[in-house]
């Protein structure tokens, strides 16, 4: 076994002896044990239905509101350490956050709208169905939960992965709010705040707002001025309305606008690069052309200019038919719109920029009927429906293709819908034995439309007076659609798990699920074969052996799980070579064949004492290629690929969180540290060693101290400094980019509660 394996092994042995002495102790200490009540029960909806967390026979974690309110999260790539197996990056690749989210291996680090998400984001039980924006800031969470493993029966399509299911908190009719200001590194400002109060007997409303502004941790050498500023303003609010004890009606709406420079990417050159030959090579091996991983040296204006603007409302009725049966409608509508000209090359030179507008919108609508109750059979039966349809208008910029400086543009639109039906159930055969069975049936239906512009080559690097034009047509091997073309799929995921409850306090279980992410066209073709053809739906089959336990008067919770997941039609998107065309380059979804993927969790939390609780995770992932043959190299001969290890896969991951609060003097005073590693990884589909990650350990500390309603907080985020890429591209044979960590920062934060 690894260094790493060891130590986590030590570590998790060592938390258990801790927790199993010290409960030994207290309950030697009759007034300590009268003081404490054991840890509380956690809530979850993981299933559409109100449970407590122990008994769910699947893999989750979940962060309360109690325990967000000790946490300093900037938004949800903070939450993925409350989870094993669980990696969340921003690719810094588009405006607004553009998400990278991987659980257990599977995930899904492109910008393209027209790539599924394989771990969905769920806010308010509306799905978010582009990676951009997915990274959700954390405002006025009331409870994170991450579901690892598929989810096809209750969340559909695209959940191959997992879910992270984010709840907002509910108006009130007492008046109840809180705000919190900090300061941090980078000229980091963050405010922040939620009021709910009663506007009738029967009518309540929240409003909630927040704004943050940065200088970013990018340098930009060549504009020598900070690279990375950013400006985030939102502001939303939720009506409810219980005109009958029988019936609930809510309504949100949330808007949200961010300024920002452009990504700031490195670029990292071997060699045998093109951009090394035009004299932008790397120093040594990994190292940015600039020698420093927080310096930039790209060309673009660093102005705000990239804009990204969201805007969501949800609409909810739920109605209690008596007898255990509650009927409820949701209806979610998001809107998104983002521009940015961004220097991939990033050089100081313009060898390749893309102008980027885009446009999103989704609708869904979905209908449940829930049973619940003390009886043998407890289900949620529904339908869904979802619509959307994104537009981008790219243009290139490129100073590497012979003459001075070539644009080409190309727009593309695609549309989604899709419908499907779902049922999932509990009948408990003995009062200890309890069968789940699920299914969901989906029907998918996608079009793409794809033109190129006309390609303007210019004698100068000015985009003016050009010396030469290549009107759309395919002899000159642009892509022109004068109808766009469709592909549909159907799917069916099905779900069997038997419980059996020990004790009241230990389960376990033994589950079957599959996980469904359905097929599409490319978004970013060069040819029109690229262009037209579909690439394949992907299927998961998820098995798994688990065990919920609580134990020592519920001081001590302790779950986990073996898992075994089969992957056929593997979806991954790559770049590759495409001669002849404006750019040279395309990127494509390929079907990877086969992988399997194979390990363990565990999640411990420990009530030391009254005062300390211990708290932490640790997961193994074996993560591999089964008979994967593909043409990767774009050279027209497939090769045996399984050679290759999966990206974002590493071997460990771990987390111990420590929480010890006392009352000292006229308040409370509470500290908080969490040390999080992420095992050696890969990031780029043909795992360049050049772009290769090696184990990191993030270490996040607080102070806190609460008078009445009032807490000032000092906090420290990646105090151990680590520098790893969050992400990794490949442009085959020209040069790679790359965007680090967020490095060590420190701030102080004031919250009132009222």
């Amino acid at each position: 076994m690894s260094m790493s394996g060891k130590a986590v092994r030590v570590l998790l042995a060592a938390s258990i002896s801790v927790a199993a002495l010290a409960a030994t102790q207290v309950q030697a200490q009759e007034a300590d044990v009268e003081a404490s009540s054991g840890l509380e029960a956690i809530v979850v909806t993981a299933r559409k239905r109100v449970e407590n967390l122990q008994d769910v026979s699947a893999s989750i974690s979940a962060l309360g509101a109690t325990d967000l309110a000790k946490r300093f999260d900037s938004d949800v790539r903070d939450f993925a350490n409350s989870s094993p197996n669980v990696l969340i990056d921003d690719t810094q690749q588009g405006p607004g956050g553009v998400a990278a989210i991987y659980i257990r291996g599977i995930g899904v680090a492109d910008v393209e709208k027209s790539v599924d998400p394989a771990v969905g984001v769920v806010i308010d039980d509306i799905y978010l169905g582009q990676s951009s924006g997915s990274l959700l800031k954390a405002i006025d969470v009331d409870r994170v939960e991450v579901l690892r493993g598929p989810q096809g029966t209750v969340f559909g399509r695209n959940a191959t992965g997992g879910v992270i299911n984010l709840a907002r908190s509910r108006p009130t009719q007492e008046l109840t709010g809180k705000v919190r200001g900090s300061y941090s590194s980078f000229e980091t400002y963050d405010l922040q705040g939620v009021v709910s109060f009663g506007l009738a007997e029967n009518v309540a409303l929240k409003v909630s707002g927040a704004y943050n502004s940065t200088d970013g941790y990018i340098f930009n050498r060549t504009q020598n001025q900070p690279g990375q500023k950013s400006d985030f303003r939102a502001i939303g609010a939720q009506l409810l309305l219980t005109p009958t004890e029988a019936l609930e009606v809510s309504v949100s709406y949330d808007r949200q606008l961010t300024r920002q420079d452009p990504g700031q990417l490195q670029a990292i050159t071997k060699p045998t690069d093109l951009f090394c030959v035009l004299g932008y090579c790397s120093p040594a091996p990994g190292v940015p052309i600039s020698g420093d991983r927080y310096v930039s040296v790209g060309n673009a204006p660093v102005d705000k200019s990239a804009r990204f603007e969201l805007d969501m409302a949800i609409g909810k009725v739920k109605y209690d038919l008596g007898g255990d049966f509650d009927l409820q409608y949701i209806f979610g509508y998001l809107k998104t719109n983002e521009s940015i000209n961004q220097d991939f090359d990033s050089t100081p030179e313009t060898l390749y920029h893309t102008d980027r507008p885009a446009r999103w919108r989704q609708i869904t609508n979905e209908v449940r009927l829930s049973m619940g109750g003390t009886g043998p059979l407890t289900f949620v039966l529904g339908g869904y429906h979802w619509d959307s349809r994104y537009t981008i208008n790219l243009k290139n910029y490129i100073g590497f293709a012979g003459a001075p400086l070539l644009t080409s543009a190309q727009d593309v639109t695609q549309t989604t819908k899709s419908y499907a039906a779902f049922f999932e159930g509990d009948y408990r055969i003995t009062d200890k034995l309890k069968l789940t069975l699920g299914g969901r049936y989906t029907h998918d239906k996608k079009t793409t439309i794809v033109n190129d512009g006309s390609i303007f080559i210019y004698g100068t690097l000015a985009e003016a007076n050009p010396v030469a034009v290549i009107a759309p047509s395919p002899a000159a091997g642009l892509i022109v659609m004068a109808n766009p073309v469709g592909a549909d799929w159907s799917k069916f995921t099905p779900k069997v798990s038997l419980s059996y409850n020990w004790t009241d306090d230990v389960m376990t279980y033994g589950l079957w699920s599959r996980g469904y992410r359905a097929g599409g066209f490319n978004g970013r073709p060069a040819t029109l074969s690229a262009a037209t053809t579909p690439y394949n739906p992907e299927t998961l089959d998820n098995f798994e052996l688990g065990f919920k336990s609580q134990f020592l008067d519920n001081r001590v919770r302790l779950n986990g799980a073996l898992y075994l997941m089969k992957y056929s039609d593997m979806q991954q998107d790559l770049d590759v070579p495409a001669p002849g065309t404006s750019t040279g380059r395309e990127n494509r979804t390929i079907n990877a064949s086969e992988a399997e993927l194979k390990g363990f969790e565990l999640d411990l939390t420990a009530q030391i004492t009254e005062n300390f609780t211990l708290s932490g995770n640790v997961g193994y992932l074996d993560a591999k290629y089964k008979n994967f043959v593909g043409d990767i190299y774009s050279t027209g001969n497939p090769v045996d690929a399984t050679f290759l290890k999966i990206r974002r896969a590493p071997r460990w991951t771990w987390d111990l969180r420590a929480a010890y609060e006392r009352e000292v003097g006229p308040g409370t005073l509470m500290l908080n540290a969490e040390l999080h590693h992420i095992g050696g990884h890969e990031i780029t589909f043909l795992n360049n060693p050049n772009l290769r990650n090696g184990a990191q350990n993030m270490l996040d500390a607080s102070i806190s101290y609460k008078i009445d309603n009032t807490m000032i907080s000092v906090f420290g985020k990646n105090m151990l400094d680590e520098n790893g890429w969050t992400i990794g591209y490949d442009v085959q044979n020209v040069w790679s980019y790359a965007a680090p960590r967020p490095p060590q920062a420190f701030g102080v934060a004031i919250t009132q509660s009222f």
